[in-house]
């Protein structure tokens, strides 16, 4: 009588191996086309997070030219008001965009975003003091910063 038992352990051995080794390319295939596949989506999301940068810089833009006439006319009040009413929340929107840049461009914008905060408390000062040379010192610097910024994100 034939023993069919172990005619075909050896083919189930085989099977077995053969399983195994099917299952650990099929990992080792999708780790690697994982980033392949999803970087048209990435894509996207980025073009869009450029898209709303973009926006945030030009109104922050708006509020510098504001900020410049209240400044050259010595408008004490009105820059003290501005810098803690509309740029109350630049830092944020800094470190927001800041955010979606690369590891060497974030912690140059970052660090260019505490500077211009930093120009920012000057100016305040400078305003409540009332000097004008200060105050244009100031801004001058804070707008630099923030050119800086800026060409560090397009």
């Amino acid at each position: 009588m034939l023993n069919l038992k172990n005619h075909w352990a050896g083919y189930l051995v085989s099977f077995q191996k053969a399983a195994i080794a099917f299952c650990i390319m099929v990992a080792l295939v999708g780790t690697l086309f994982t980033p392949v596949f999803t970087q048209p989506a990435t894509a996207a999301l980025t073009a869009a997070q450029v898209a709303a940068s973009a926006e945030k810089l030009q109104v922050l833009s708006d509020r510098f030219d504001r900020l410049e006439k209240f400044v050259y006319t010595s408008n004490w009040n009105d820059v003290i008001t501005y810098i803690h009413g509309p740029f109350g929340e630049i830092r944020r929107e800094l470190r927001s965009i800041a955010s979606q840049l690369g590891k060497t461009e974030k912690d140059k914008a970052n660090d260019l975003a505490n500077e211009l905060f930093k120009n920012f408390v000057k100016l305040d000062n400078a305003a409540k003091d009332k000097n004008a040379i200060a105050a244009e010192t100031a801004f001058k610097e804070a707008l630099q910063n923030f050119e800086s910024i800026i060409e560090l994100a397009i």
